[in-house]
């Protein structure tokens, strides 16, 4: 078979697995409130989401979903076999996939986190006079009975808000639409979520330009990318409103240095991690001090007016999650062992040390192997194609290696890499994202009386276990690999000479004294 036929082949079944992955969910979606998909109060029939009450098998619910992530997973690692072989589709069919496989999926009520209600929350709490970043959900029940708050998940019913202000007043303005509604409130939040993907992925077309081959790549791993349908969207994460503003960003930073720098500064304003872009644009600036300056000065000035706005303490409890450790990272496995014999605030701080030196390290390698953007250099003194590529680098470094990592975090990394070259590193981060989105379903607390089925003995303890033990191997296998695949390319440890010219200059200055 001739690489052209193959190509078609390979990209014929990717497409017929986006779909398959994209029906599944939809399917879980319609049978209603399970232990994956949550429960929505002041139903209106007529308005999204759409769902019947079946109440289904906790099993069969499960396993629609786990079907679903794995043809997803491997429709994504056979769409960049063909891509890379010559497959040549029409841009308009595979651009109208991914807005359609969106749609598709917000029709129905977000599902696997409750993280969604905690955000319709935090809106509510807003909209009713109080501030969510000094008031948790649990202060507000105490006063009386309000079914959006009422709606919560444990254990988020005494937290209050980590988000920045961007998000909190997308919260706000969603709640008071949707009013008492939670179905409505929550339709409001995936809204804002699918829009935000949409955008991404028609900017991300902008910036690489009228290369179709380009493009393709770009819409097939960015726009109607199934593992980031279900990880994001499908969960309605606010994390694709940051990256949105990311992106904008990035579009803006090869001709008006300043506005790039405000944009991020509100991306980082919608949730505080994205700063890593920032540190990338940053990077790519290094030879024009500046140009950096003036970007960090429209950033500090975003950043420094919306936390005016809202006080201080939003940025403290954004700082506040640093310090946790999630399950499904080998860092968890490592803090369970050593706190059998050692104090956990101990074990806390090295095991800290240690991602911060990993990431270093690992972004260290990545930088020396890690294939050039295909975004085009539209002007010599143009930063973007460099900017995306560290924000990749980085971006990876950064999921393979914190101690808090959650399947929609692998959102940056994947808009960043659908617009850098192939390589090895595209089917290590579909076996990544593929396994921790598995592990995170059912990714309900069980207990919680807002959970409309019972999780069956057997189901508790495969999840757990997958989660527990399972995820964290493999996420630290996908780490290793990524490691040998950037040290066979010849990446070094420690390719800079500045320490030993250091070493040099001193008895040279010693003899001058001499």
């Amino acid at each position: 078979m001739s690489p052209v036929d193959l190509a078609d082949r390979y990209g014929r079944r990717a497409v017929a697995l986006y779909l398959a992955c994209t029906a599944l969910i939809v399917a879980a979606g319609l049978l209603g409130p399970s232990v994956v998909v949550l429960t929505l109060t002041n139903r209106h029939a007529w308005l999204p989401s759409y769902w019947f009450d079946t109440k289904p098998n906790d099993w069969l619910v499960t396993t629609l979903v786990y079907v679903g992530i794995l043809l997803g997973g491997y429709g994504v690692f056979l769409a960049t076999k063909a891509l890379k072989l010559g497959w040549a589709p029409r841009i308009d069919r595979l651009v109208a996939l991914g807005i359609g496989t969106t749609a598709a999926i917000t029709l129905v009520p977000p599902m696997a986190s409750g993280d969604v209600l905690i955000y319709a929350a935090y809106g509510r709490i807003m909209s009713l006079g109080g501030n969510p970043y000094t008031t948790a959900p649990a202060d507000t029940i105490r006063l009386g009975y309000d079914p959006v708050i009422a709606a919560t998940e444990r254990p988020w019913q005494g937290a209050k808000s980590v988000y920045g202000p961007i998000a909190t007043w997308i919260q706000w303005i969603s709640s008071l639409i949707g009013g008492d509604s939670i179905q409505l409130t929550v339709w409001m939040l995936q809204l804002s979520v699918a829009i935000s993907l949409v955008v991404t992925g028609l900017l991300l077309m902008k910036l690489v330009g009228p290369n179709l081959p380009n493009k393709r790549r770009v819409i097939m791993l960015g726009l109607a990318n199934p593992l980031i349908l279900w990880t994001v969207l499908a969960g309605a994460h606010n994390d694709a409103i940051a990256v949105m503003f990311a992106v904008i960003a990035l579009v803006l930073f090869r001709r008006h240095v300043f506005l790039a720098g405000i944009l991020l500064g509100v991306a980082g304003c919608t949730k505080l991690s994205i700063g890593l872009v920032g540190v990338a644009m940053l990077w790519a600036l290094r030879a024009d001090r500046r140009k950096a300056l003036i970007f960090c000065g429209g950033g500090a000035l975003a950043m420094g007016g919306l936390y005016a706005v809202v006080g201080l303490q939003a940025f403290q409890q954004a700082r506040s999650q640093t310090s946790f450790i999630s399950t499904g990272t080998p860092h968890k496995v490592l803090l369970s062992f050593f706190t059998l014999f050692l104090p956990n605030g101990l074990v806390r701080t090295v095991l800290a040390i240690l991602a911060w030196v990993g990431l270093i390290m690992v972004a260290i390698l990545l930088t020396q192997v890690f294939p050039k953007s295909i975004v085009p250099q539209t002007h010599p003194d143009d930063p973007t194609p460099a900017a995306i590529r560290y924000t990749a680098i980085y971006a990876i470094a950064w999921i393979l290696t914190a101690m808090y990592s959650l399947p929609w975090y692998d959102l940056i990394a994947w808009v960043a890499l659908a617009a850098v070259a192939a390589s090895k590193v595209d089917g290590l981060m579909v076996v990544r994202t593929t396994m921790l989105a598995i592990a995170y379903v059912p990714g309900r607390d069980p207990n919680a009386r807002q959970v409309a089925a019972s999780l069956s003995d057997s189901l508790e303890f495969f999840s757990a276990r997958l989660r527990d033990t399972i995820c964290p191997a493999i996420e630290l296998a996908v780490l290793i690999g990524l490691i040998v695949w950037a040290r066979r390319g010849g990446a070094q440890w420690w390719p800079y000479d500045w320490p030993r010219r250091k070493q040099k200059a001193v008895p040279e200055k010693a003899n001058l004294g001499a």
